[in-house]
């Protein structure tokens, strides 16, 4: 499992009454705040920003509280003003306030003329109590994570026991509360303290996890919700591992496959960019390979294998951009890719770590579903190698601090269904590599009142990457509340 996407757990309309007094009865709870009650002060460029205090366990005995970081963009025309537009960017780990900033400018003029576009940094994550492990990452990606002997095998399983401590040590009275259902009444604290009677939502990757999952314990509160890019609640982790890996080592065989069959790609070696990149890989195995932006360090196999993820998951858009990354690291210069890698890892240039990948290991190991030990994830490793023979085992690696995580993951609530709330739009990619189409068709399915619209693609997530079909139904329905027609393909 992966950062950026996966990692889901579901609720059944039989136990939507348990989830709500396990979170505390958060409406209950959020009601003790005034509606409008936040105290915005301008941030930047138009933004607002405020924090939301909220209780760190709500249904224990623990006073204590966390300062959630909240930013919004007001609607530009109020008097037009639907309501509040929440969105998060998934990871999990992704600092969601971050995200708008960055992206605000680029959605629909409608959009951004009807809504008032907020986003919170989860708990753990970003500016909210972020989870913080180490300083550096370096010692874990130093590691092979496709390890070639039992020594091999054995640092790397020493590098996440020394990982997992860190983090027990400087994170540990938060790990326990991180969890995705947290995150779900924190969301609607903020839904009351907005003053929203019900809640607009826009959610990609593993926030389409939060955001059915809100909606399946608060359906009365949902206005539109749009999950994009979805996982399937239902799935094992070693079913959303392998179909990941698949995923994943498709979109690698169509680039090198494409690359191959156009002697403009900068990696077209006459014809076998596949047989050229499977030496570069094994020579970054061997010896790391150099990098001229950073002489005292070098690119392992391992961070060859992250470089190249992070660039598939933008799509097609990417491929010449890894084509010449890939020909300069042959020729003797891994600069690009280690930068990807780096971007991947959340390393700065002085090697500090941003904490996002330690957030997403403190939600996503919490949330499960459990691979289980050390030997369990080998094994499944080996599995994920015969179906992906180039990525799978780093997708499982990735993912190997759940192995011996200090907090046992949560009991499976089952499947997602959000009965009684109105029309959810699911939005699947037909290549996603990262969730694939199949989690998209489970999780609509799944829904009583899900709609289904695909999206032809390679790339992670479709809605505001250019695909215009999209952006339209999804406009439309966020704004109108119309939904596409079934079996609608953009």
């Amino acid at each position: 499992m992966m950062r950026h996407a996966t990692r889901t757990r579901a609720i059944t309309a039989t136990v939507i009454v348990a989830v709500a007094l396990a979170l505390g009865a958060p409406v209950a709870a959020g009601a003790r705040s005034a509606p409008g009650s936040l105290a915005w002060h301008a941030c930047s460029d138009g933004f607002q920003c405020t924090t939301l205090t909220v209780p760190v366990d709500p249904a224990g005995t623990d006073p204590s509280s966390l300062e959630l970081a909240v930013i919004r963009k007001r609607a530009r025309h109020p008097e037009e003003r639907i309501g509040s537009l929440v969105l998060n960017p998934g990871g999990p780990g992704v600092p969601a306030v971050a995200y708008l900033a960055a992206v605000a400018g680029t959605l629909p003029d409608q959009i951004r003329d009807r809504f008032d576009l907020v986003a919170f940094d989860p708990r753990g994550i970003g500016q909210s109590s972020p989870i913080e492990c180490e300083d550096s990452l370096d010692p874990l990606f130093d590691q092979s994570f496709q390890p070639p002997t039992a020594a091999a095998r054995a640092r790397l399983d020493d590098a996440v026991r020394t990982l997992a401590a860190a983090c027990a040590a400087r994170s540990g009275a938060l790990l326990s509360h991180v969890s995705t259902l947290d995150a779900v009444g924190d969301l609607d604290r903020l839904r009351v303290a907005l003053g929203e009677e019900q809640l607009s939502f826009l959610g990609f990757s593993y926030g389409t996890f939060l955001g059915a999952s809100y909606a399946s314990a608060y359906p009365h509160r949902v206005r539109a919700f749009v999950l994009d890019g979805p996982i399937d609640p239902t799935m094992t982790a070693d079913a959303v591992t392998l179909g990941q890996a698949r995923g994943f080592e498709h979109s690698l065989d169509d680039f090198l496959a494409h690359c191959s069959a156009h002697p403009g790609c900068a990696f077209h070696h006459h014809g076998d960019a596949a047989g050229a990149y499977d030496a570069l890989r094994a020579r970054a195995a061997r010896s790391p390979i150099p990098a001229r932006d950073a002489p005292d360090r070098g690119l392992n196999q391992t961070r060859l294998d992250a470089a190249v993820l992070q660039q598939l998951y933008l799509g097609r858009a990417a491929w010449p951009a890894l084509a010449t990354a890939l020909a300069a690291a042959e020729r003797g210069d891994a600069s690009t890719l280690l930068g990807a890698a780096d971007a991947f890892v959340g390393r700065d240039a002085t090697g500090r770590d941003d904490h996002a990948l330690e957030a997403f290991w403190a939600v996503s190991c919490l949330d499960g579903p459990a691979i289980g030990g050390l030997d369990a994830a080998a094994a499944l490793e080996a599995r994920a190698v015969a179906v992906a023979p180039r990525l799978g085992a780093f997708i499982v690696n990735n993912s190997l601090p759940c192995s011996v995580w200090p907090v046992p993951p949560a009991a499976p609530p089952g499947r997602l269904e959000a009965r009684s709330a109105p029309p959810i739009l699911v939005v699947g990619t037909t290549d996603d590599p990262a969730t694939p189409l199949a989690q998209a068709r489970s999780l609509a399915g799944a829904l009583e009142r899900g709609r289904l619209l695909v999206a032809d693609g390679e790339q992670h997530t479709s809605f505001n990457v250019g695909n215009a079909c999209v952006d339209r139904i999804v406009t439309r329905y966020l704004v109108d509340l119309r939904l596409p027609r079934r079996g609608t393909r953009c």
